[in-house]
């Protein structure tokens, strides 16, 4: 896609907090297009006071992971697939994380409640002053509106949705099989760094993310995938780890196929012998478990 293109660019002030075909977009556009989007933190700002208290008495139930958008793809068509292209995210000065009662895999064993601050500067994420952590900009939430029905940013699906794997970042594209016309994307929950599986959350910060946008008009999986400079990459998202590793697995087997012409016994065998799994969404927060399957783009190169 061409750099020469218009960059169109879409602010913060209209998110959702659930996908659905049936909410009106805040803006429409022609695919192939360049966007930069503007996205608020997972806490909607409700935390740069730096008051927990504050923050749990203002938030609202349902309205959580604010995703920027919808944006409305007037060449999209139910069965195309929306090929999003990160070309560049840039963060806030300052991210935040609540340890919040009952968030996490320690849900259970809560510690003091507070809202913690990280720093940004020169591509370093400080807390405390003195936790010095590389800065490692990811996407949190990414999707397109399911065919039916509503389902919360908080949560993950066919669709998309609060995806949270590292993997979704600069240079990362991801493939969204769209259900609806116009697909309505939205995008937001940026973190400064997350650590894989997201055992409690990663930082929340403000972001402007670049992309490119374009429309096939097929799907080969029905489910997202993804592609970076060394791998292809299937997800799977299943109430239990298992269940989830297993449809993962099984798109990652029908993507091989697709792209390479090989037998079904052939892609099951690959499977075992290089795919790598890794975690995604698995910090217990009351929606399903994700996992990646990673395969190689060089064992395929021609």
């Amino acid at each position: 896609m061409s750099s020469q293109r218009p960059r169109i660019r879409v602010g913060d002030e209209n998110v959702i907090y659930a996908f659905s075909p049936n909410t009106k977009p805040i803006t429409e556009i022609s695919a192939p297009a360049s966007l930069t989007v503007h996205a608020r933190d997972a806490y909607d700002r409700g935390c740069v006071n730096l008051d927990i208290e504050s923050y749990l008495d203002q938030r609202t139930p349902g309205h959580m992971n604010p995703a920027t958008g919808p944006i409305g793809i007037t060449n999209a068509s139910t069965g195309d697939t929306l090929h999003v292209t990160i070309e560049d995210i840039r963060v806030g000065q300052r991210g935040y994380v609540a340890t919040t009662p009952g968030t996490g895999l320690l849900g259970k064993a809560p510690v003091p409640p507070a809202v913690l601050p990280f720093d940004v500067t020169n591509n370093v994420v400080t807390m405390a002053r003195k936790i010095r952590l590389p800065l490692r900009p990811m996407v949190g939430t990414i999707g397109v509106a399911p065919q039916s029905g509503s389902i919360e940013t908080l949560s993950l699906g066919q669709h998309g949705g609060n995806l949270d794997f590292n993997d979704i970042t600069i240079g990362t594209t991801i493939h969204l099989p769209v259900r609806t016309p116009g697909a309505l994307f939205a995008i937001g929950d940026v973190h400064a760094t997350m650590g894989d599986g997201e055992a409690h959350s990663g930082v929340n910060i403000d972001a402007e993310i670049d992309l490119q946008l374009d429309i096939t008009s097929r799907q080969e999986l029905e489910w997202p995938w993804f592609e970076t400079s060394t791998e292809l990459m299937t997800i799977g998202v299943a109430d239990e780890l298992t269940q989830a590793l297993q449809i993962a697995q099984g798109s990652m087997e029908l993507l091989l196929i697709e792209r390479t012409g090989i037998s079904e016994e052939e892609a099951r065998a690959l499977t075992g012998a290089a795919v790598d799994f890794r975690l995604g969404q698995a910090g217990g927060y009351g929606v399903p478990v994700s996992v990646y399957a990673a395969f190689p783009r060089s064992a395929i190169a021609t």
